[in-house]
């Protein structure tokens, strides 16, 4: 699985180390979309942009399936083989309230980070 993720998003790099942590068969590619190119990612990624993986996590599961959002985040979560609960967040009614919240943090990511993630921006990966 491939995921495309905002890397100057304190939490969101968090989040992806703690991914990597428990990815224990290798199978995750995580890609912080500010170290790809411009025309570089337009080539690899023809049909999404830039600006709309910084809106929404974007990923790709192995038969290229494109995944959004929390569609992504728990797919990740399932292919490291932690937090199995979180698939419940994809049953309605649950998924309905879980993807607007998702929609919401997504759109504050970077304020909401700075309140969380105390050290989040000391690895060099994310700005204030």
């Amino acid at each position: 699985m491939q995921l495309l993720y905002d890397g100057q998003c304190p939490l969101c790099a968090k989040e992806m180390r703690k991914l990597k942590q428990f990815d224990l068969e290798n199978k995750l590619t995580l890609i912080n979309v500010h170290d790809i190119h411009e025309l570089d990612f337009n080539r690899l990624y023809p049909n999404i942009t830039k600006s709309d993986t910084l809106q929404i996590l974007h990923g790709f599961s192995d038969d290229g399936t494109l995944l959004l959002g929390l569609d992504a985040n728990v797919q990740a979560w399932q292919t490291v083989g932690k937090y199995p609960w979180l698939r419940l967040l994809r049953v309605q009614p649950i998924k309905w309230f879980a993807d607007k919240g998702y929609l919401l943090f997504a759109k504050h990511r970077v304020k909401i980070s700075h309140f969380l993630v105390k050290d989040g921006c000391n690895n060099g990966q994310c700005q204030r």
